[in-house]
Parts: C-alpha cells; structure tokens; sequence
C-alpha cells in the first residue's frame, strides 16, 4: 500500500485463510472494523463490557511459517510499524502455543500491511493466524476452544479472529457469535494520526459511566447497508476525538465532502465509510479532497 505517493489500494480480494508452501504455512490476518461498537462502565477486573458488530475485511497482514527441527522459534517482521519483537503478538502467540508442548519449533516471518494505533487490530490478527497456523504445522489438534482460550490471553480482540468472517462479540470480547453482514465494499481513512487503546480508554473513563444501551438489531445487517449505516455508533468515538480534535475535523470535513456517514473503527484512528458496492465507494473516494483520498483504501467485507 503506498498511501504517500497518492495512490489509492483497491483491496477488495478474498484471500484463503491457510495456504501450504514450501516447507511450512502462508497464512493471512485480515483486519476488522467495528461497525457499532458499544461500550460499558469500567469493571472491578479492569476490564470493560462489550457490545460489538464486528466484520473482517479484506486487508492483510501475510504471515509465513516454516517448520524447524530443534525446538526454537525465530521471528522477523517487515512493513508496517511491528515494534519491539518481544512485544509482538504474533511472538507470544507462538510462544504461548509452544509453551508445555513438544513442538519442532518454527521461523516466523510477518509482513505487515495493517499499521498500529488503526483501530484495526492487526496485531490481534497476527496473534490468531499464528495459532491457527502453527496448530496446523506442528499437528497438535487443539480444537476451535483451546486456541481462541490462548487468544484470549493475548488480547480481547485475538479471539474474533478464530471466528466467522462478521460476529458479535460481548463480555470483553472473548463471546462470539457468528452474525450475517450484507457484502460491502469500505472506504477506510488511514492516516498518520496513531491513538492510543489505553489512553483512548482512560478519557472514556474520564468522562463517567455511559449506558451501553442496545444493540442494532442484527437481522438489518442483512440488508444494504445503505439502509443502515447511519444507525451506527462507536461510543469511544467522542474519548477519541477529545484527545486529539484533529479526528474529529477529519470525520466532519470527509462527511460533508461525500454526504455520508463518517465512522470510527475501535479506539481510532482508521475512519471508514460503509458503501453498497464498488460503484458506491469508487464516487464517495472521488467526492473527499485530494489530502484525504491519498490516505485511503477500499476494502472488501467477507475475506472467508
């Protein structure tokens, strides 16, 4: 994705979730936005209650695993910002699956397209793939509960990505069930702005306890979302945009530009706007200023 030089990514493919190479795994971590996403009061754990309508689209990060034959693990990452290798999710994923078992040991290679501080989850992706991936390439049959309790572990969002291509996810996002989404295409504002999960979650608490209220009632989901997408609400939004107002500015200047609702995935920043189809997205793109067109993507629902 070369969002500098002005070009718009059409990423629209489907990709198989595992591919077999040579010697190991190719296994693909597609981001997710949210599309409501209601928040409760903090609890005694720490922990906040979820409500969310989550789907995957179709913009990857490409992880490959190959096998090794004395027990190590080895891990390189490319692209996107990938951190500190010890803090790396889809590390402590392998290290988490790895731990107590008998395993080979494998070489872990992450190419990253998903950036940080995105509201995209990428990193909880990574985790997912390499624990679906490497249960596969060491053989050791641990059913759909045992990984998504090891996701868990790793991260509220990690979960959701063993799952269904869209779900809801409840508790603090270790419930899943699966949810029926009407295919869109999305038009998905990434630019440099990077927010914080855990700041973005303390000016939340800041601001007092909001009601979670109700869920949109799932069955619309199966219809256009043309016919929806204004229903949709983040309550983490406003948290986000009080720490850093330039969000807000964007999502009011990208919504006066193409009339539609502007939304925000997760704690932000990554802003997206839900469209029919192709058609839709390609003149909601056209009608943005030129600065905001060279930061975006289209991505495609359902990539399994």
């Amino acid at each position: 994705m070369d969002l500098a030089k002005g070009n718009v990514m059409e990423s629209l493919s489907a990709r198989p979730r595992i591919s077999i190479i040579a010697d190991g795994l190719w296994v693909a971590a597609p981001a997710k936005i949210n599309l409501n996403l209601l928040v409760g009061a903090r609890r005694a754990d720490g922990y906040h209650p979820l409500d969310s309508l989550v789907a995957k689209v179709t913009l990857y990060d490409q992880i490959e695993l190959r096998s090794r034959r004395d027990g190590g693990i080895t891990f390189s990452c490319h692209g996107a910002d990938c951190g500190p290798d010890e803090q790396n999710l889809a590390l402590r994923a392998a290290s988490a699956l790895a731990n107590g078992r008998k395993v080979p040991g494998a070489d872990i290679m992450l190419r990253k397209a998903i950036p940080p501080g995105k509201g995209l989850a990428g990193g909880s992706s990574d985790a997912a793939a390499v624990l679906a991936g490497l249960n596969e390439l060491w053989r050791l049959g641990l059913g759909e509960a045992e990984l998504s309790s090891l996701a868990a572990g790793l991260g509220s969002d990690a979960p959701l990505f063993l799952g269904p291509p869209a779900l809801r996810m409840t508790g603090r996002g270790e419930r899943i069930e699966p949810v029926s989404v009407h295919p869109f295409v999305a038009v998905l504002w990434m630019g440099d702005l990077a927010c914080s999960t855990a700041e973005v979650y303390k000016a939340f608490d800041r601001a007092g306890p909001a009601a979670m209220g109700s869920q949109l009632d799932v069955a619309l989901l199966r219809e256009p979302p043309s016919r929806w997408r204004g229903l949709l609400v983040n309550q983490l939004a406003p948290a986000a945009e009080e720490l850093f107002p330039q969000l807000r500015q964007i999502r009011q200047e990208m919504a006066a530009s193409c009339g539609l609702a502007v939304h925000m995935t997760g704690s932000g920043s990554a802003l997206f706007v839900l469209c029919d189809g192709l058609e839709e997205a390609r003149r909601v793109l056209d009608s943005l200023a030129e600065r905001f067109r060279r930061e975006c993507l289209l991505a495609g629902s359902n990539p399994w």
